[in-house]
């Protein structure tokens, strides 16, 4: 097995200079620099650069994440996050574990508005943990919701990380933001009947409180005043759903359109539209460089012969695809306790989806597996980032604290991929029915 010398250098290249605290893309150049002229010939092997920098850079499926991460940084910015918390506390009304719901809600709402995991995590950090504790909710009710919603983001569309996963797998882009759909509205109603049956279980983690009820006159002008949001909502969704508009139209419009609602509420300043462009900027110049980077190390696994060894040993085993998948999802899972989501997917997708191909998995279903375990990577100890995300926001909970709050919502997460593995319809009947 030749080629699984310079797959094993190649590998432990990369998570050397991942684990060192270098920036993914940096990490990936840099493997792919020692890489080319070690396995390729010497300086003729960095010949190969240029070409796929520029195939990397130049694909027109990756325009959406941008205006996607527009949208959301101006909606974000222009301070209706809080207001769709309000909106989601006045409906939820007196249940067990309300304000739990309520994150959980919220989680499902920004998901749909923006896709930026870390600035939900930031927001309902900010603003819920709060109220949770003055309502003397526990860690394992205030902590818990606030990162389970948050990962939802990576399936409801719009959805950066389904956009990114879909360019570099050769998936279809609308049909993988379509697909993600149920399984996050899966996921959130698992999440929701777990905190309420929770609060009815143990009253004294998330003690109920007496609220004064809400007119329901005051609920629906709260909707009135939301509802420019829920139009947002259904042309990025709807249009791409109904094939009127392509994602990367979809994601211009709803970009042009949180425009629009900022100003129309006059919360449009050019202090927060220079921060909303510059944070688009950063992000997505982050992004397409690691996109580079990734697609160089993919062409070197390919032209030393790593790429074709992996999927013949994958052929060979006596496995089943079933079985295969499990192993892969692993896999998925074992890297998200010390790497991020995007290292991960970079490192994985190189290497599983020729696979997915030879053994004749359904690279849409296989694709909403993978974006569930990166939401793992997200929230998995010891190095998933949204826990030091909510810990730069609520210091005074240790990261100890935090870790033993995830592990309900690594078990839930768990179920639900089970769940979507026996039955593949939840996945994949959103897609079927729109290409119809």
């Amino acid at each position: 097995m030749t080629w699984a010398i310079p797959l094993a250098l190649l590998f432990a290249g990369l998570m050397i200079a991942l684990l060192t605290g270098l920036p993914v893309a940096f990490a990936f150049m840099a493997v792919n620099i020692v890489g080319l002229y070690w396995f390729l010939g010497g300086t003729t092997g960095w010949e190969l650069l240029p070409g796929s920098v520029y195939e990397a850079g130049s694909q027109f499926a990756l325009t959406p994440i941008p205006l996607f991460i527009l949208m959301g940084e101006l909606l974000m910015r222009s301070g209706f996050a809080s207001a769709v918390v309000s909106a989601g506390d006045q409906w939820i009304g007196r249940v067990p574990g309300r304000l739990a719901l309520t994150a959980v809600g919220g989680g499902v709402l920004f998901g749909a508005l923006s896709g930026a995991t870390m600035a939900s995590v930031a927001v309902l950090g900010a603003t819920l943990i709060h109220v949770m504790e003055r309502h003397r909710y526990k860690p394992p009710m205030s902590i818990a919701p606030v990162l389970a919603a948050a990962g939802l983001d990576a399936l409801i569309p719009p959805s950066a990380l389904a956009v990114l996963l879909g360019a570099l797998a050769k998936v279809s882009i609308s049909e993988l933001l379509i697909a993600g759909i149920l399984p996050g509205l899966l996921l959130a109603f698992a999440y929701a009947v777990y905190f309420s049956g929770r609060a009815m279980l143990q009253p004294e983690l998330a003690p109920p409180y007496d609220a004064p009820p809400t007119p329901y006159r005051e609920r629906f002008m709260t909707l009135l005043r939301l509802s420019p949001l829920v139009g947002i909502m259904v042309v990025v969704t709807g249009f791409i759903f109904l094939g009127i508009a392509t994602p990367t139209e979809t994601a211009a419009l709803g970009a042009v359109a949180s425009f629009m609602l900022a100003a129309a509420y006059k919360r449009l300043t050019w202090s927060m539209l220079r921060s909303s462009m510059m944070s688009t900027l950063e992000t997505t110049s982050a992004i397409l460089l690691i996109i580079v980077g990734s697609t160089a190390y993919s062409q070197l696994l390919a032209a030393t012969g790593a790429t074709s060894g992996v999927i013949e040993l994958a052929a060979n085993l006596d496995l089943s695809p079933m079985m295969m998948v499990i192993v892969m999802l692993a896999v998925i899972f074992v890297l998200g306790c010390f790497i991020d989501t995007i290292s991960i997917m970079l490192v994985t997708i190189p290497i599983f989806y020729p696979i997915v191909a030879k053994l004749g998995i359904d690279p849409l279903w296989f694709s909403i597996l993978v974006l569930i375990q990166l939401q793992l990577a997200g929230i998995t100890p010891p190095f998933g980032v949204l826990l030091f995300v909510l810990h730069s926001v609520r210091p005074d909970y240790s990261l100890s604290t935090i870790y033993r709050c995830v592990t309900p919502i690594v078990l839930i997460q768990f179920a639900v991929v089970a769940l979507i593995m026996g039955f593949p319809s939840i996945a994949t009947w959103l897609p079927a029915a729109m290409s119809r």
